[in-house]
């Protein structure tokens, strides 16, 4: 075999075009800034950054920089700047870089907490639990100065007592034991306008005749200058008298002490108790007396 032969035996081998990588978004701006004899201090003013902000997005140090929106915004004003498309240099960001992603955060020491869903539901727990501690408070007002008739709503009393006009009469406030005070009768004798038990007739008080008193037995006698309802239990619970009582009308009673009193419209009542003044003053809550003879 010749030369020339094993020439033409050896493989042609050819050079092929190895392709170079594409500049990175910041390497572009740079070249572009350099051609047109820009600085970094005449794009930071322009664009109203820093020079180390410019040098950043030029190097691709991204970490410098607040997020990706930013970062893109910034790229974009730095190719209008320079006068070119601004998507040549954001595509080759998107194809070359992992932006970092944005938070919101706020200053530490600032004074201001960002809301979250914890937030949100414990604003609502509070306000929630603020509610109910406002309800707690207006039904022991109610209670305490006795402006609901509560067994009466509960079906609980089986001497309910009512207005005869159908208005609600107000409940008194829990019995306080006292001791009749010894004071001179301002009021017309018993024997003259008595009236034993409680009266049939609502509207007229029935003079009757005074019944002695029996040994453990004592005598009430209302004195009505308004109308007012008047309740009376005595020893054993019993209702002695439940009733609205007219205006210048008398009520006596005889029973067995303790006296479980209330009376309405107090003010406009004079109560003697075996011949003695009982001053309701100081048994009275709003216009009610309730009170304990013994």
């Amino acid at each position: 075999m010749t030369q020339a032969e094993d020439t033409q035996a050896e493989p042609m081998v050819t050079a092929e075009a190895v392709p170079t990588e594409a500049p990175g978004p910041g390497t572009l701006l740079r070249r572009i800034r350099e051609a047109r004899g820009m600085t970094l201090e005449d794009v930071g003013a322009s664009l109203k950054m820093s020079p180390r902000q410019v040098e950043a997005v030029e190097m691709e140090d991204y970490s410098r920089l607040s997020g990706a929106t930013f970062i893109r915004g910034f790229i974009r004003n730095y190719a209008k700047l320079l006068k070119i498309d601004p998507a040549e240099p954001l595509a080759a960001l998107e194809a070359r870089t992992a932006l970092p992603v944005e938070e919101l955060s706020v200053p530490s020491g600032s004074g201001i907490r960002m809301p979250s869903a914890y937030d949100r539901e414990g604003n609502k727990g509070s306000r929630v639990a603020l509610l109910a501690v406002v309800v707690l408070l207006v039904v022991a007002l109610v209670l305490y100065f006795d402006v609901i008739d509560v067994e009466g709503l509960l079906g609980l009393g089986k001497d309910a007592p009512s207005a005869s006009n159908g208005s609600a009469v107000p409940v008194v406030m829990q019995p306080e034991v006292v001791q009749p005070s010894i004071e001179p009768s301002l009021t017309q004798p018993p024997d003259e306008a008595a009236v034993q038990g409680a009266a049939t007739d609502s509207s007229v008080a029935t003079p009757v005749e005074v019944v002695p008193l029996k040994p453990g037995e004592h005598r009430l006698s209302f004195f009505f200058d308004g109308d007012s309802w008047v309740e009376v239990k005595d020893a054993s619970g019993r209702t002695l008298i439940s009733q609205l009582n007219p205006k210048g009308s008398v009520r006596t009673l005889v029973g067995s002490s303790p006296f479980q009193l209330a009376v309405g419209n107090a003010a406009n009542v004079r109560l003697e108790y075996d011949e003695q003044q009982i001053d309701l003053r100081p048994h009275t809550r709003v216009e009610v007396a309730r009170l304990t003879l013994d």
